[in-house]
């Protein structure tokens, strides 16, 4: 593993240092966890929005399109 320096203000300190204390785990392990489900979403989000755009350039090579293409509004509706 590499070291890096990192900056957090007070009060995001003391929050990763709350979950570092409860989850038993070093403020590094806690912010590694973090930024791993972070990039995890990003990837997920970008295969989603490069998928979602396949569908609608050519919609006839997926199939039954209008579902997927109704998979775009996805979400808290």
């Amino acid at each position: 593993m590499k070291n890096i320096q990192i900056s957090f203000d007070e009060e995001l300190l003391k929050t990763i240092d709350n979950f570092a204390a409860v989850s038993q785990q070093t403020r590094s392990a806690v912010v590694r966890e973090a930024v791993k489900s972070w990039v995890r979403q990003k990837e997920i989000e970008a295969f989603e929005d490069e998928w979602i755009q396949k569908l609608k350039e050519t919609p006839q090579e997926v199939g039954n399109s209008d579902a997927w293409i109704d998979a775009e509004q996805w979400g808290d509706e």
